[in-house]
């Protein structure tokens, strides 16, 4: 297989692996998903980096409590993919209370035979 192919499957697995590691705020495995040069949009409107990303796992400042996933669409061109994910979530955000259903845009880009996210937005849904 061409290592820059990208497979629906390899999609969906590295969703998989994103959001267990999300769930357990396993920052070593965020570390190999998340590419250093991520940006991602807040609902807020806020860019977050990688780092941002990162440090609100260690800190202990973005925890999800209970949360399920439900992948809607995958689009690939490329060495790129485009995932489209509704989660619902219950949890907090820098002590905020967080709940409800969350639609999130991931830009996934395979780098070295690996998949990584290199850009994102998320919004809550009504």
């Amino acid at each position: 297989m061409d290592k820059t192919e990208i497979t629906r499957k390899n999609v969906v697995e590295a969703e998989s692996r994103l959001f267990s590691a999300q769930l357990a705020s396993n920052v070593d495995i965020l570390d190999q998903l998340l590419h250093d040069d991520l940006v991602a949009v807040a609902p807020t409107g806020q860019i977050v980096t990688k780092e941002m990303d990162l440090n609100s796992h260690r800190a202990k400042t973005m925890i999800i409590e209970d949360a399920s996933t439900e992948i809607n669409d995958i689009k690939i061109s490329g060495d790129t993919a485009l995932s489209i994910v509704t989660m619902t979530a219950k949890g907090k955000m820098m002590g905020t209370p967080l709940e409800g259903k969350f639609r999130y845009f991931r830009v996934w880009k395979r780098f070295s035979g690996t998949l990584k996210v290199i850009g994102a937005s998320f919004m809550q849904l009504s």
